[in-house]
């Protein structure tokens, strides 16, 4: 007789040993720091990928974003201390360096997430080994929000 009782108390105690449901406030979004960067090809006017792509950040280049793999977006997190962050983007070993003027402000989210960064994109500088020219399409990185901030057209 005390069997069922058993198991159904071993039920209630997994059930509530198991995490509750993260509210909206609680969920802090990935990329809330990155340039949000789309790649065009310079002839064509369309969408482009780049094959066997690493990029690593000039400042940190032990630390890769993208390792060997082909690309056509690229999220590209911003510095919190400098008003500048440059990556180095090699593709087929060609080698380009980009650098990304910005300015940033602080902004708090909630309790769970903190605080974040919001940056306002200000100057663009490349070497030209690929990159044939680049377009600041909405300068504004604000925490949460999925634009697209730079066009990057490839020859």
């Amino acid at each position: 007789m005390l069997r069922p009782f058993k198991f159904l108390f071993i039920i209630l105690f997994v059930a509530m040993m198991l995490p509750a449901s993260c509210t909206q406030d609680q969920i802090c979004l990935s990329n809330q720091s990155a340039v949000q960067v789309e790649l065009v090809s310079f002839h064509t006017n369309r969408d482009t990928t780049l094959a066997g792509t690493t990029i690593f950040g000039l400042d940190r280049s032990s630390e890769r974003i993208y390792d060997s793999t082909s690309v056509s977006r690229l999220f590209l997190p911003l510095s919190f201390s400098s008003d500048t962050t440059a990556f180095v983007i090699s593709s087929d070993n060609y080698l380009d360096t980009i650098w990304f003027r910005h300015q940033s402000e602080m902004e708090y989210i909630s309790r769970e997430c903190g605080f974040t960064f919001n940056f306002e994109l200000d100057t663009i500088w490349f070497t030209n080994t690929f990159i044939d020219s680049v377009s600041i399409i909405y300068p504004l990185i604000n925490y949460g929000e999925d634009f697209q901030n730079v066009q990057i057209y490839i020859y």
